[in-house]
């Protein structure tokens, strides 16, 4: 399978995408240690401005650039277009993760969350966006349908 992602002609500074990415597994893993998927609710809402918006209303994003220009961290322009799509593959997970915890399905809570902790820190740590790899197996998926 050949990976391929979305592309626009929006650029963003990886390293912001990194340090969220950072804060989201380190929120959900407070999530997971303390059995309280409360904060799932926001980052779900910061998902949704970063998914479906610019993200000027993202908190996470405001935290991001801050800790960028304060630690003078060089910037790295990529393409937004696989960013904004794995923010609306995290939208998805939080939505689900939310919708369990609510249910109280709590082995589904636990292994979504702990899927999405795990998709961040690839991000994070070690640049890998495993919304490219979903996004080439959708695409795979709909050549096969067509």
């Amino acid at each position: 399978m050949e990976l391929s992602c979305p592309v626009s002609a929006e650029r963003v500074n990886e390293n912001v995408v990194r340090i969220i990415a950072f804060m989201v597994a380190l929120i959900a893993i407070a999530c997971v240690i303390s059995s309280n998927y409360w904060a799932i609710l926001f980052l779900l809402i910061d998902f949704s401005f970063r998914a479906f918006t610019d993200g000027k209303f993202s908190l996470l994003k405001m935290v991001a650039v801050k800790v960028v220009k304060t630690f003078n961290i060089t910037s790295k322009m990529k393409d937004l277009a696989p960013k904004k799509f794995a923010a609306t593959l995290g939208f998805i997970f939080c939505l689900l993760i939310t919708a369990t915890f609510i249910l109280n399905f709590t082995t589904a809570t636990l292994i979504l969350t702990s899927t999405m902790i795990i998709f961040a820190l690839l991000e994070s740590l070690f640049a890998v966006c495993v919304g490219c790899y979903v996004y080439s197996f959708l695409q795979m998926l709909k050549k096969e349908k067509a």
